[in-house]
């Protein structure tokens, strides 16, 4: 077993850790990252060049570990289908690219309600708006500013929008012969090169990779700058056990997944990065003397509050081609018109409605997003035909509740390929998540009805939720009472122990998470670079209103 010495240690290359890396290592920064996947090479893993595309995003490309059954995958049981990619950029690199930034109100929704162990964000919408700039700024974000659902953003830097193509068109005439909100999204897909990357070919298979660097995956906005400035990033890492000795982490062991040796990395801070999955994962296994509910743990909150979106899915046909299977999967546009909690309704918090695609002829075929196949023998071909190219997605993304028992645990059942336990997710809908949910079909349905939609097919509430965003399950608090790390993303129990990814978000909001959780991680990284002598002397996690702060407009000028 070999062991060695690191400023700081990154585990996990996900829009987390691939940020916090690049940043800190900006700095001078030594920094070791481990990343239990490896790089994916597009002209070989990608499936944009087989003619079977569609259905190995269902096999070897699925969001899901438990059908891939990768090495590198761990297994995961219970009531969840999770989306969850082990490679370097993460689920990033086979996402959609939706980029839309939390609202102030979402910062605040233990005052609003704190319905379910709601709480509100130990900062502000206002505290975080630099980080998302410079975030967006590395990732390359196309756009249009100026969305009045949203504060002013001047400092937001943005490509020209990514084409609404026909489906958009059609489908904002509903919006506006109903008077409701609706706006170009943001989308973390460039238009124009950038950084060797090529713009957008509007090929539409983002969920599947992209081979020319488009989508703003990590892998390829953050990682070829982060290994420029020397970071370490080591592939086929497993960890396994983050140790912790007179209070603080002193480092993780690893299995190397080639050798199935083990290898101890030594860092004065350790950043964990490995969703909201994997994080409470490895702190439940790092259970050891001190710490016997694991790591951070010692107010049984790990793992809890799981959030991961109240979601359904809407197929709306039109009897006109609307070409829903060409352009950037990213959504062309989405409408916050229902966003906010109304006192008049029976439930609180709010949903986007966005706008998507379709795929090509196999995905029309199996039945779309509402999974409903086009039955085989007579009539098949008429009613593909009547399908394909008429046909568009459009769904409710609507911001769950912070439930106790919806959790993670470890399952000692199943395990990964080095022999350590997989994890189970227990997980009931919230009837208020389902009332929100069901209202937000309502209204997707009175909008396609206003576009003059042909038929409507909706999944309504999904009952097994997609798992597409994870969140929650070590969030960011006020106090040890209440969350895992205090405002800075510290743990309470490990002060030289960060957490930034989906686990640590406070609350879900009703927008994709993926902006904000880089915007953490910026902010994470800026702070231990201004107080890391003072980080690595502190005995005890500082609560907030003690932690030190630094100079934001230093940050900017340097971004």
């Amino acid at each position: 077993m070999s062991t060695e010495h690191v400023d700081v240690l990154v585990i996990g290359s996900g829009m987390g850790g691939g940020a916090v890396a690049k940043r800190l290592s900006d700095a001078g920064i030594k920094v070791v990252c481990l990343e239990q996947g490896g790089w994916l090479d597009p002209n070989i893993d990608y499936s944009h060049e087989l003619n079977t595309w569609e259905l190995e995003k269902l096999r070897g490309w699925s969001y899901n570990p438990n059908d891939r059954q990768l090495p590198e995958d761990y297994p995961v049981s219970g009531h969840i289908r999770p989306y969850l990619f082990n490679a370097v950029g993460g689920s990033t690199v086979c996402y959609g690219g939706h980029w839309p930034r939390y609202k102030p109100v979402d910062f605040r929704k233990g005052t609003e309600h704190g319905f379910e162990g709601t709480i509100d964000w130990p900062l502000t919408y206002e505290e975080l708006a630099p980080f998302y700039d410079i975030n967006d700024a590395e990732m390359g974000i196309s756009g249009v500013v100026g969305d009045p659902a949203y504060p002013a953003r001047p400092n937001a830097p943005r490509q020209p929008t990514t084409r609404p193509g026909k489906l958009g068109l059609k489908l904002s005439d509903g919006f506006d012969k109903l008077g409701w909100h609706w706006w170009p999204s943001d989308n973390a897909i460039i238009t124009h090169p950038k950084d060797g990357r090529l713009g957008c070919n509007e090929c539409g298979g983002c969920l599947s990779g992209c081979p020319r660097g488009s989508l703003g995956g990590v892998h390829v906005a953050y990682w070829p700058k982060a290994l420029h400035n020397g970071v370490d990033l080591r592939t086929g890492a497993r960890v396994e056990k983050i140790e912790v000795e007179n209070g603080r982490a002193t480092g993780a062991m690893y299995i190397d997944l080639a050798t199935g040796e083990r290898h101890f990395v030594s860092a004065d801070i350790v950043v964990l990065s490995a969703s909201g999955l994997g994080t409470p994962r490895l702190l439940l296994m790092s259970e050891q003397k001190g710490f016997a509910n694991g790591l951070a743990n010692g107010n049984d909150l790990v793992g809890r509050h799981l959030m991961h979106h109240s979601y359904a899915n809407c197929d709306v046909w039109f009897d006109e081609p609307i070409e829903g299977y060409k352009a950037s999967f990213g959504a062309p546009f989405y409408s916050q018109e229902f966003y906010d909690t109304d006192p008049s309704k029976p439930f609180v918090n709010g949903f986007t409605m966005q706008v998507g695609r379709s795929y090509g002829a196999a995905f029309t075929a199996t039945g779309s997003h509402t999974r409903e196949p086009i039955a085989w023998g007579a009539g098949h071909h008429r009613r593909f035909d009547e399908d394909f190219g008429n046909q568009m997605l459009v769904y409710v993304l609507a911001e769950d509740l912070p439930v106790y028992d919806n959790r993670v645990r470890l399952d000692h059942s199943i395990t990964d390929s080095s022999g350590l336990p997989g994890i189970t997710v227990d997980f009931t809908p919230h009837e208020n998540d389902i009332l929100l949910t069901n209202y937000g079909v309502e209204r997707l349905e009175q909008v396609a009805a206003a576009a003059g939609a042909s038929r409507v097919r909706s999944t309504g509430h999904q009952n097994v939720n997609p798992g597409w965003h994870l969140m929650g399950t070590a969030r960011m608090g006020n106090s040890p009472e209440d969350s895992t790390t205090n405002k800075w993303n510290q743990t309470w129990e490990v002060p030289n122990l960060f957490i930034v990814d989906g686990s640590s978000l406070t609350t879900g909001a009703a927008v994709n998470p993926t902006p904000t959780i880089g915007a953490l991680a910026v902010r994470v990284a800026e702070y231990i670079i201004a107080n890391g002598a003072h980080i690595r002397s502190q005995k005890v996690t500082p609560a907030n209103a003690d932690a030190p702060e630094f100079d934001h407009r230093k940050v900017l000028l340097n971004a």
